[in-house]
């Protein structure tokens, strides 16, 4: 219900705004346009903005993931930055007053395709992220991205203030707080593998939120989307959570074999100028991911207990629940822990 009011109210309001605004000095668009809900995250809701001859998505950001007061202009500057990648959506405008919609604005670049399909886009998606991967964050102005030097202590950090109200709640299982409790300790424990990082450091542009469906397929070209909360670290961000089964899972129920994960570690490292050992990496910083893929799941797992919260995904709320069964997260650290 909530989900249906907030998708009418805003296509009305982005009729009126796109006129009363000049928009069209933006974006190629006539005045014979029309409006359609897209899709939506957390924290953002999509429209397609579309006359005859064009299309633009309008995206409509409801809530900061990065807890930044002005979420949409980070967006927005990372997208500027990533165009030279070729394989993000180019970025049109911004709108971070909320005066008319109360909350931000920006308008992007359609890209026709199909989410990725892990048993046929490896490759595509390897190249996608090597594109990314190569661009120079040490020359230029990258000085709006956030910058992780200490990639475990700041998963621990991230996991701790995530747990915290899931850790509190009367309705979470003894057992789950147990478990999270005992794999934050040993994060803690291990986090002094983190020095192989610094000692060999390694930074690029990683998107965060690498699922399939934040991938599009083209016929020629194809595109990583949803930058809402990139960050500058090491490569490893990325990889391993592309690679790992708490993604894999999220939107396809796919999980990747060794085999799999061969032909795209081949074909990335084929595409960069160096590669600085991604494997090992990728094996360092995997129970990290896993901590912070499990700690947003319970924070999630609280947060939809609210009422009031704005979007409501049911399928996202099914998985939440998956994730945080006792025995799947065991699975998930059995080679570490």
């Amino acid at each position: 219900m909530i989900i249906a009011m907030l998708k009418d109210t805003l296509k009305d309001k982005i009729k009126s705004y796109i006129k009363d605004n000049n928009i069209n000095k933006y974006i190629n668009i006539d005045g014979n346009f029309d409006v359609d809900f897209l899709a939506q995250g957390e924290y953002n809701v999509n429209f397609i903005v579309y006359d005859q001859k064009n299309k633009y998505v309008f995206r409509v950001n409801t809530n900061s993931q990065l807890q930044l007061d002005n979420q949409i202009k980070y967006e927005y500057d990372a997208l500027k930055k990533l165009e030279i990648s070729g394989v993000t959506p180019k970025v049109y405008f911004l709108d971070d007053s909320k005066n008319y919609i109360n909350y931000g604005i920006l308008i992007m670049e359609y890209l026709n395709g199909r989410p990725l399909e892990y048993n046929k886009d490896l490759r595509k998606s390897a190249k996608i992220f090597s594109n990314i991967h190569s661009i120079d964050t040490t020359k230029g102005d990258f000085s709006n991205f956030i910058i992780e030097e200490n990639i475990l202590s700041d998963r621990i950090n991230e996991g701790e203030r995530l747990l915290n109200t899931y850790m509190k709640s009367d309705i979470v299982d003894k057992s789950q707080k147990e478990f999270f409790y005992s794999f934050l300790n040993w994060c803690k424990e291990n986090k002094d593998k983190e020095k192989y990082f610094r000692q060999d450091k390694w930074h690029v542009i990683n998107n965060t939120e690498v699922n399939s469906h934040n991938f599009i397929i083209g016929e020629k070209e194809s595109f990583l989307i949803d930058w809402e909360k990139p960050v500058i670290s090491d490569p490893c961000q990325d990889i391993t959570q592309f690679l790992a089964p708490t993604t894999t899972l999220w939107k396809a129920d796919y999980v990747l074999s060794k085999e799999e994960k061969e032909i795209f570690f081949k074909e990335y490292i084929a595409r960069l100028d160096e590669d600085k050992n991604i494997k090992e990496r990728v094996h360092l910083y995997t129970p990290y991911l896993y901590l912070r893929a499990l700690s947003w799941c319970a924070y999630a797992f609280i947060e939809y207990q609210d009422p009031n919260k704005d979007i409501k995904n049911m399928d996202t709320f099914k998985k939440i629940k998956q994730y945080l069964d006792i025995d799947f997260m065991r699975n998930l650290l059995k080679d570490y822990i």
